[in-house]
């Protein structure tokens, strides 16, 4: 009896420690500050969201403000295993990720953010090359952030494309700063979180970002016009994990992971959606910031127009092939987003 016991006291530790080994300890960077805006908002949400299907088997700590990784180096971060998962921002690393940049050579273009965020993630279904090219640095999609559409907050007023001429707008990627040429305007290359002191200080004369955005960074608390242009949504953020880690979680918290992808951006477009309208009633209530529309016949013609514009567009396919894209499949994605 005692020897049957002592069998159970031992299978049942077994058993115990087995499951101790099953649990598992996620670490999530992020550069933003915590409850900054939509973006940290609906990562915290994904966090929670995590830990909550998990049941506590399984949780995710969230590391915000730039505590372990700054927005350049995320990717790196990721891929060293410094933390397990982190937002990507994809235009700020053209050279490294040119296949998963593809939205970013086409600015403006017509889609909406919504329709972005659905070409994103049927991309990665559909064309390896997608998720290969994160593969090389051990990174692997867990969900996209799309931006919504883009306007121009400016510390002074612009009421036609003329008054674009000479404007330092800050810029970043391949497209923005030829786009911005394209109006006249100066493009400054710059972060988004180092937007705030640019305007504050006139090194910048206008940002690129959407409503919410704007407020979020207190953009415009010192900028008080949001010129409306057509630049259309981009591609901005995507949710990324080490490849190696993902690859030794165990099923059911794969399972949670895996469910981010259409869970969380659902989430992200619905928090968007209501943050752009309740931003722009305020604006409008309170007078904060005016609202100045630009045509778009006008803005259109300036820039698709443009020599660099359409070089920029036509390189992007070249870039994807070099990297390792068929062609068939790269041409496919340009007209996804430019139709």
């Amino acid at each position: 009896m005692k020897t049957t016991a002592a069998l159970a006291l031992v299978a049942a530790l077994a058993i115990g420690l087995a499951g101790t080994a099953q649990a598992e300890r996620l670490r999530y960077g992020d550069y933003m500050p915590q409850g900054a805006n939509e973006y940290s908002r609906t990562a915290e949400w994904m966090g929670n969201e995590i830990n909550k299907r998990a049941a506590g088997k399984h949780t995710i700590t969230m590391l915000w403000g730039g505590t372990v990784a700054k927005v350049g180096e995320m990717p790196t971060a990721v891929e060293n295993r410094v933390i397990d998962m982190g937002p990507l921002v994809t235009p700020y690393f053209p050279d490294q990720f040119p296949i998963n940049n593809a939205i970013p050579f086409f600015w403006p273009q017509p889609k909406t953010q919504a329709e972005l965020g659905a070409l994103m993630l049927k991309w990665h279904d559909k064309y390896p090359a997608f998720a290969d090219e994160l593969a090389k640095f051990k990174l692997k999609l867990v969900s996209v952030r799309p931006l919504p559409s883009y306007g121009l907050i400016c510390n002074k007023p612009v009421r036609s494309m003329a008054d674009f001429k000479g404007l330092r707008i800050r810029s970043y990627g391949i497209a923005l700063p030829a786009m911005l040429e394209a109006i006249g305007a100066v493009p400054v290359s710059m972060a988004d979180v180092d937007g705030y002191e640019a305007l504050s200080n006139g090194i910048l004369d206008c940002s690129p970002g959407d409503p919410p955005l704007t407020v979020g960074w207190k953009w415009a608390d010192v900028a008080k016009y949001y010129i409306d242009v057509p630049m259309g949504a981009s591609w901005g953020h995507i949710f990324v994990m080490n490849l190696d880690r993902y690859n030794a979680l165990p099923p059911d918290l794969k399972k949670i992971i895996d469910d981010m992808k259409q869970d969380y951006l659902a989430e992200f477009l619905s928090t968007y959606e209501k943050s752009i309208k309740d931003t722009l009633a305020d604006w409008k209530a309170n007078g904060k910031v005016e609202v100045i529309k630009i045509p778009e016949a006008e803005f259109t013609k300036a820039t698709l127009e443009n020599p660099k514009v359409q070089a920029v567009r036509d390189s992007w396919i070249k870039r994807a092939t070099a990297a390792g894209m068929p062609e068939a499949d790269a041409r496919q994605v340009v007209d996804d987003i430019t139709k």
